[in-house]
């Protein structure tokens, strides 16, 4: 049976007032996510490290419903995520076609 899990990340452009988020989840499969900083099956506030960090929101999820449901409870205004895998295979992360919401339904966007 495979591992995985959806790591979401979000972040906002600090250098603009009102700056747009961005919002990327990596699909971990059978591989563990490298910073065991995030909660499980909820987005919560990032850690601030010693540089001041754009990192706003983070969260593990088992699935890719839970991670798209708490995405938009948070931010009901996104449109656009940017998607990644990182398989056991993969030496990095691979970018992946992004998901876009249109009518209130993620789809890929690829």
């Amino acid at each position: 049976m495979a591992y995985q899990t959806f790591h979401v990340e979000i972040t906002r452009d600090e250098t603009r007032d009102r700056g747009p988020v961005t919002i990327e989840i990596t699909a971990y499969i059978d591989r563990m996510p490298e910073n065991n900083d995030a909660t499980v099956g909820r987005l919560a506030r990032a850690q601030r490290g010693v540089w001041n960090s754009r990192l706003q929101y983070t969260g593990d999820f088992e699935t890719l419903a839970e991670a798209l449901a708490a995405i938009t409870a948070a931010h009901p205004e996104a449109d656009h995520i940017r998607c990644y895998e990182y398989s056991v295979d993969d030496e990095f992360a691979r970018e992946v076609a992004p998901l876009l919401r249109s009518g209130g339904t993620w789809r890929s966007g690829g």
